[in-house]
């Protein structure tokens, strides 16, 4: 079970991800899953990649989007689970941020929920064809039962 004080670690073994446009794009290399991360969730993935708390990345949330503390505390629980379910992050307690939490101004608006949505199409080929020619060995797994 997670709580506010759990942080959360990428899985940089066997995952790629980047930012573009206001969009987290992430890979699961192990499975040729890819993932869209919209809303507020490349902000919230920023946070939780530098090491903070699930409860700091939704206080963060609320102050940048002016938005209730406890809106924002279940997205960032509910995007955490999803995370963790999806195999993209691991429960990393104990380590310490690696950068400040800096949320920026309330001048945000136009809140919306993190939204992480899964893309299974591409699973077969991307596991037959790995995205980044010289990766250190994957642990491939195969693909769901469709």
């Amino acid at each position: 079970m997670i709580d506010s004080s759990t942080r959360l670690s990428l899985r940089t073994d066997s995952i790629a991800a980047t930012i573009i446009d206001g969009e987290a794009v992430i890979v699961n290399l192990s499975t040729g899953v890819y993932y869209s991360l919209t809303g507020s969730g490349p902000d919230a993935w920023t946070w939780l990649e530098q090491g903070h708390s699930i409860g700091e990345v939704a206080q963060a949330l609320a102050s940048r989007w002016s938005v209730p503390a406890e809106q924002a505390a279940g997205d960032v629980q509910r995007l955490a689970e999803q995370l963790l379910q999806e195999e993209l992050v691991s429960i990393a307690n104990g380590l310490a941020p690696a950068a400040s939490l800096e949320p920026g101004t309330a001048s945000q608006s136009g809140y919306q929920a993190p939204v992480l949505e899964a893309y299974r199409d591409m699973e077969d080929l991307l596991a037959l064809d790995p995205p980044m020619p010289g990766l250190r060995d994957v642990p491939w797994k195969p693909a769901a039962n469709k």
